[in-house]
């Protein structure tokens, strides 16, 4: 029996720190879309905006208007949320159907399928995380057992 000691170690520092990039887009997001719902606060952020497209040279017709963006923001942070959920379920799976050495396969694309998640729901910011997972399926791949030896 072959040990995956280091797919599952590479798979668990990838899972941890993509479940903290996924999990700070998401509370990040979810408070600013929270915190605009109040009128002070959102005819505050609304200002600012404004200001931001005047010194950036937009035009106020070419950029959205502050309510969707806000309304952008909140929404952003729940599917973050969700991908989070989803995310860490794919990556607890491989990872159990690595130890023992039980289905290397599907636990090797269960990693790269959790890979690409966290790459693209972090926009790509969470690019390490994605590159351990990633290196965790391609040792689920690569590596085999050694054939007994027959007398």
């Amino acid at each position: 029996m072959i040990k995956r000691t280091g797919e599952v170690t590479l798979a668990t520092i990838g899972l941890i720190l993509g479940a903290i990039l996924q999990g700070l887009f998401s509370l990040v997001s979810s408070w600013v879309g929270n915190i605009t719902q109040s009128n002070a606060e959102s005819s505050d952020f609304a200002a600012r905006y404004e200001s931001a497209l005047r010194d950036a040279n937009v035009s106020p017709s070419d950029a959205p208007d502050v309510h969707t963006v806000i309304t952008g923001l909140h929404t952003f942070g729940t599917w973050s949320l969700i991908i989070l959920i989803v995310t860490v379920i794919i990556s607890v799976l491989g990872i159990y159907f690595i130890i023992g050495n039980k289905k290397p396969v599907l636990a090797g694309i269960l990693f790269l399928v959790a890979a690409i998640v966290v790459l693209l729901a972090t926009l790509f910011v969470g690019f390490i995380p994605a590159i351990l997972l990633f290196i965790a399926a391609l040792m689920s791949f690569i590596r085999k057992p050694r054939p007994f030896a027959t007398l």
